[in-house]
């Protein structure tokens, strides 16, 4: 029962991100002006489109095999999965801090918190890979609630995030 109602969670988790992630990695790619001298509103939207843009894809299509590996019995095909989504959210994480100078103080803090919960959910995600190779179900279903838990939360910063782009400098 309890690997049923988790398995639940999970999916239904996956299928928030995944959907989020999915509206978001569709925008249009936009390339930055020649001038190093941008309008914050620019430089907000070069670094959610352009710099996180194909992290944010390569998410997109790790979630669907986590959703459909993962089922309550835990099969090793979810430990595969897992993995693939791992290293996308790594490389999400990865571009983050490699474009850090590119975030505009506007959005700066919102960007925080959603990289906090960010690296919250791959620990979760880190940990069940864990749980495979120490063959501990314990451990793995204590990853997937800690990635589950924490996932609630990327709607919320994602939708913080863009009403503060929305209050950034459009002009110089």
């Amino acid at each position: 029962m309890t690997g049923a109602v988790l398995i639940t969670v999970i999916a239904l988790a996956g299928l928030g991100v995944y959907g989020l992630m999915h509206s978001t990695a569709n925008v249009e790619t936009h390339i930055a002006p020649p001038s190093p001298l941008i309008s914050d509103y620019e430089r907000a939207d070069r670094f959610l489109n352009v710099d996180l843009g194909p992290a944010l894809v390569e998410t997109n299509q790790a979630l669907p095999g986590v959703n459909a590996q993962c089922t309550a019995s835990l099969p090793p095909p979810c430990k595969d999965a897992l993995i693939t989504l791992n290293k996308a959210m790594l490389d999400l994480d990865n571009a983050m801090t490699n474009n850090q100078r590119d975030i505009p103080p506007c959005i700066g803090p919102q960007v925080q918190q959603f990289k906090d919960d960010w690296s919250g959910m791959e620990q979760g995600v880190s940990m069940a890979i864990g749980g495979y190779t120490a063959n501990s179900r314990a451990l793995i279903i204590q990853g997937l609630q800690k990635y589950a838990a924490i996932a609630q939360f990327i709607k919320p910063d994602v939708d913080r995030i863009n009403a503060a782009r929305q209050t950034c400098k459009k002009t110089l």
